[in-house]
């Protein structure tokens, strides 16, 4: 049965971690991916690439079996990809595959593109995604109008509309507010149309990681993505399934600079999760802590009394092995694997949601 959502990068990190889940785990979960952001707006070309990566990296490591849902709302709609619309071109790549499509408001083309692929053929599942972010689900009335305008078709194509609302980053939002505009949307949507899951998603870790933790230090942080999710449940007379953008910020992009620069501008980071909080430590620029500052890092991390332990999952066995300096030094790069299977093993498991 599934109970948890991971919003995910479409990202070869995020995808390495899809093969390290256990079968328990990835039998309690289907992912969300999103199209990666990055600095620079992708053109046709860069598009195209990219997709192709993706598909090779869902069917290698999550498989052709399984449901996920895709998405490329961060992505800026000013180009054709083979005379596509793009994200009727990523619905082409993934035709063999168990795509779960997802919709918005104001989404034009986007949306077009799955009426027309659903009735091409090329869209297998039976069910359509509506993805809500906070303007759009702040109060039902005033959005019921647009929904049937843009979707009506839509929907007429699907027997049945997973509801996802997103919060995005949830800092700044006041908790019994939003809980309550999702309650209340939640159980009118359902009341007007044939819903399978609600899910509610959102993160506490913003743009910048600067923005909670300052350089060298660490920082335990409540997830207020969570506490919304609970409270709305309190509220609601309808099923909510959690979501969660992860360890990392929704808004994360690529970095775009020179070579040059790395070791300036590059710094460690880790983040875990337990008992609806984030424990999240920072570095130091490389050129000024070097590149065995994980040692450090990890080792302060797998003393603390929330860490669960080596075999609990590959991640929790990946941060002892970096204490202990097995292996090749930990990066930005290769702790994102670790970092998700273990939080995706947590929330599948033990995270009381």
């Amino acid at each position: 049965m599934i109970h948890y959502i991971p919003f995910l990068k479409a990202k070869r990190g995020e995808f390495n971690a899809m093969s390290e889940l256990t079968s328990e785990v990835k039998q309690a979960i289907c992912p969300f991916f999103d199209f990666p952001r990055k600095k620079d707006d992708y053109d046709s070309a860069s598009y195209a690439r990219k997709t192709r990566d993706i598909a090779s990296g869902i069917k290698k490591h999550w498989g052709v079996d399984d449901d996920f849902y895709f998405d490329d709302l961060d992505i800026a709609q000013k180009f054709k990809v083979q005379s596509e619309e793009p994200y009727g071109y990523v619905l082409t790549a993934l035709k063999d595959l168990q795509i779960i499509p997802v919709v918005g408001l104001g989404r034009g083309p986007h949306n077009y593109s799955v009426v027309h692929n659903k009735r091409e053929g090329e869209i297998s599942s039976s069910t359509v995604a509506f993805r809500a972010v906070q303007e759009d689900f702040e109060d039902f009335e005033l959005s019921k109008d647009q929904i049937d305008y843009d979707l009506s078709s839509v929907f007429g194509e699907f027997e049945n509309i997973d509801l996802i609302l997103d919060c995005r980053v949830c800092g700044g939002l006041d908790v019994s507010q939003t809980a309550e505009q999702i309650a209340a949307f939640a159980r009118k949507f359902c009341k007007s149309y044939n819903v399978r899951r609600v899910i509610v998603t959102g993160s506490s870790i913003p743009q910048t990681i600067g923005d909670l933790v300052k350089p060298n230090n660490a920082k335990i942080v409540t997830r207020r993505e969570l506490a919304i999710i609970s409270k709305a449940r309190d509220l609601a007379d309808v099923e909510l399934i959690t979501g969660d953008y992860a360890t990392v910020s929704p808004f994360f992009s690529d970095a775009d600079f020179s070579p040059t620069l790395f070791q300036k501008v590059t710094a460690p980071r880790l983040i875990y999760s337990f008992n609806h909080s984030h424990y999240i430590a920072r570095g130091v620029s490389l050129k000024s802590g070097g590149q065995s500052q994980y040692v450090g890092m990890t080792k302060a991390l797998c003393g603390q009394g929330f860490f669960r332990g080596r075999g609990y999952s590959m991640g929790e066995n990946y941060f002892d092995d970096k204490r202990k300096r097995v292996g090749n030094n930990a990066t930005n790069g290769t702790v994102v694997t670790p970092s998700v299977v273990a939080h995706i093993t947590y929330m599948a498991l033990d995270a009381k949601l």
